[in-house]
């Protein structure tokens, strides 16, 4: 029974911290919280709606008044996402060909 009761006190911990996680972030609805929990200026949270990088519906929604509301799931999502590391192609080296005059000054070097 000692697992179980363990297990019951994690269970009961995880929903507290996730009341606790949905009261925090209800606070990104405004423009000024998403730029400063994001780390960016209203200008770029301006541009990211100007240019899609925020999708309406997703990541905000447009208020009857013509108020633009943050979906705080939304920009959450959105930051995680940020943090996923980008992969680059790895370019072939080419061999660096150099003359015999060059080779016998770097021999000396090298």
């Amino acid at each position: 029974m000692l697992l179980e009761e363990t297990l019951i006190n994690i269970l009961h911990k995880l929903e507290d911290m996730e009341e606790l996680m949905q009261l925090s972030i209800s606070a990104l609805t405004t423009k000024k919280a998403v730029s400063k929990f994001l780390n960016k200026s209203e200008k770029t949270i301006d541009n990211y709606i100007k240019n899609e990088t925020f999708k309406l519906g997703t990541h905000y929604k447009i208020l009857s008044n013509d108020k633009i509301e943050f979906l705080p799931f939304g920009i959450l999502e959105f930051k995680k996402s940020a943090k996923i590391p980008i992969e680059y192609e790895e370019k072939e080296t080419k061999p660096i060909i150099i003359s015999d005059t060059s080779r016998r000054i770097l021999k000396n070097v090298i």
